[in-house]
This record gives C-alpha cells, structure tokens and sequence, in this order.
C-alpha cells in the first residue's frame, strides 16, 4: 500500500483551498481524533494562513444532526473530518449542500460519494493507520513534519498504532529522542515507561476528567503549545493527570475483585465519575491474550462498551460489535478488527451481553 496514494484525495483538496476561505475541523473526543485536528491545523496555519475553526462531534465517533446544525452555522467554505467513523450518509449530503467535504478516517470504510475520502482501509481491509498518523503525512506531503511529530505520536501510541507507523516513531527518536530514548518499541511498553507515554495521559486526562469540555481544552493546550514541555509541565492538565492515575488504582483492584469470565469474555463494568473505559481496557488487554475484555461504562442514559482482544485471539471485534448491536433498538457497534466499540441504552444492556454471548459461542464452534 502506497501511503502517497492513500492521502492523495486530502492533498488534492487542500491544494485547491484559496486564502481567507474558512475551513472548519470537526473532530471527536480522543487522543487519536484531537492530535489529528491540531496537526491539521498547524498546516493551515503555517503553511496556508487560512481562517481555521474546530467543531467538537456531540458523540465521540458519530456525527449526529445536532453537530451538523452547529457546522451549518459555521458557514464554512470546507469541512474535514477527522477520526469520526460513524457519518450518516444523508448528514453528508447535508454538508456538500454547504461546503466541500474532506473526510479522513481509518475505520470501516464507508461509501461515500461527491467527497474527498482518505482512508487506509479502501486499499488494506486490516490495515491499521491511526487518523494522526495519517494527518502527518499529509502535514509532510506539504513541508517537514517536525513541529508536529510529537503530536501525532501522542495521537498514534494512544490508538495502539506503532507497529504500522515506524516512520513516524523513527522521526521521533531523530528530532526528539528524550521522548521515546532506548525504550524497547512496543505500543504497552512505551505507554507505560517512556515520556511519550506520560504526554499521552497527560493530553487525554483533560476528556477523562471533564469530558467534551476537557477534550476541547486539550486540544487548546495541542494547538497553542510551541514545544511539548510545554504540555508536560500544563498546571491544569497535570493535576488532571494525577487524578486520572489516582482513580485508576482504584478500578484495577475493584476489577480484580468484581470481574466476570463468561468462556473466552471478560466482563467488566467501571463505576467512576471518570470516562476511564477505552484507558482500562488498552491497559488490561496485554494481561490476558487469550480473551477478549468487555469494558463498560454508564454515562447518562447509555452504556458505552469498549471491546479489545489479546493477541491470541482472531476475533474480528469490528464485526463482533456491529452484529452484536445489529437488531437492538438504540444500539450501534464498530471499529476496527483488534478494538470496537458499542453504544447502547441501559435498558438494552442485557440484549446486548446476550448477543455477545451467543456470537463468541459461534466463533468458539467456528475455531
């Protein structure tokens, strides 16, 4: 796969915008999604010097009508979006109606027409290429990427995307050795033990803590900061830090205490006033490589599920969670084949672990 080839359409549409014309990055919630809206907007701004605007999505990896309402109000002369994989087709259609639409994601893709679509996964069906990831070779199809290499890493580790993104981590340890130093190269062991690691926690403590406020603040601290000292000494964001580590002592003795093992399944449900889900299930999954971890959380009146598998496992989790999902009022799985997610309501909690239940028995008689 030629990555040249895979964000050609992003180049294309970024060539044709003319200065003063006003682009708005909708983005969503994590790591990944918020360093791909600051790296995109440093190359405007450094290299285009057009009018920039961010527009947070009201659900994390869905663009929902109330989003669009609020980009309509923007008026913007073009739209990307990064890192959202959930995109109903008639919301786009609502979007060309107002702008030119650049889309660039790595989830399952979708077949959208009349926009500009960067996704890996058009070309490699298990390809794994994290949106930041994607975002700095765009950055670097247009000038060097090094002012914003270390965000796109903090982007890349946070969606476990090393093993397919070594160029970048290789620029990295060039320009900004002190970051990853000698550390052995594996997404767990540098989340854990090297200081790219700690930039990490640190940028997605902000959403962990106060949610879609603090990811919009994160992304302030991204796009403001002129090096990365400049997030790991951040007041606010390291007190936020700091109670994110506090709590998640906390939940993993509570999950050595409360955890279900349902045949190949984990299941566990964190209570916490901090959206520590997707944090705690990346952090458990190492510890069990022949089961799948099933993480959730309540937040209103939703559970929001995080699926991850061990490395013995061939589980395709996208599939898993939109079958899953599939037929269950206000339910919707997906993501990629190694981590998905799935959104249902508390009352249909039960439907969904059923299903889940039933569709691993099928995959067990399968292997």
């Amino acid at each position: 796969m030629d990555i040249k080839e895979v964000i050609l359409p992003a180049k294309t549409f970024i060539e044709s915008i003319k200065p003063r014309e006003k682009v708005v990055i909708v983005h969503g919630h994590d790591n990944d999604s918020i360093c791909s809206a600051a790296v995109l907007y440093k190359l405007f701004k450094n290299e285009f010097r057009t009018e920039t605007k961010f527009l947070i999505s009201e659900l994390n990896s869905y663009f929902t009508g109330k989003t669009f309402l609020k980009l309509k109000k923007l008026k913007p002369a073009h739209t990307i979006i990064v890192d959202i994989g959930n995109i109903p087709v008639e919301i786009v259609t609502k979007m060309r109606g107002i702008s030119r639409v650049l889309i660039v994601d790595h989830h399952t893709p979708k077949g959208y027409a009349k926009v500009s679509y960067v996704n890996p996964r058009i070309f490699d069906r298990e390809s794994y290429l994290p949106a930041s990831y994607l975002c700095y070779k765009i950055y670097e199809a247009f000038s060097d990427p090094k002012e914003v290499a270390w965000i796109a890493g903090i982007g890349t580790l946070a969606d476990m995307g090393l093993e397919n993104c070594q160029d970048l981590f290789e620029k990295i340890k060039t320009q900004y050795r002190e970051l990853v130093d000698e550390i052995e190269n594996k997404d767990d062991i540098l989340m854990e033990k090297s200081l790219l690691g700690r930039l990490t926690k640190i940028v997605g403590s902000a959403m962990e803590v106060k949610d879609v406020a603090g990811a919009v603040f994160s992304l302030k601290v991204l796009t403001e900061a002129k090096k990365y000292k400049n997030v790991e000494n951040h007041k606010t964001l390291t007190r936020y830090y700091k109670l994110v580590e506090s709590e998640f002592k906390k939940i993993e003795t509570d999950f050595n205490k409360n955890k279900k093992i349902i045949d190949s399944m984990i299941l566990y449900e964190i209570k916490s006033k901090l959206k520590l889900k997707s944090a705690f299930a990346n952090y458990l999954v190492r510890m069990f490589e022949d089961k799948i971890l099933v993480v959730y959380q309540k937040e209103g009146g939703f559970f929001n599920i995080s699926l991850r598998r061990g490395k013995e496992v061939n589980v395709d989790l996208d599939s898993l969670a939109r079958e899953a999902s599939f037929g269950i009022e206000e339910a919707s799985g997906g993501g990629h084949p190694s981590a998905a997610g799935i959104r249902v309501s508390v009352k249909q909690i039960k439907s969904l672990m059923e299903n889940l239940r039933l569709k691993m028995k099928l995959e067990s008689k399968k292997s």
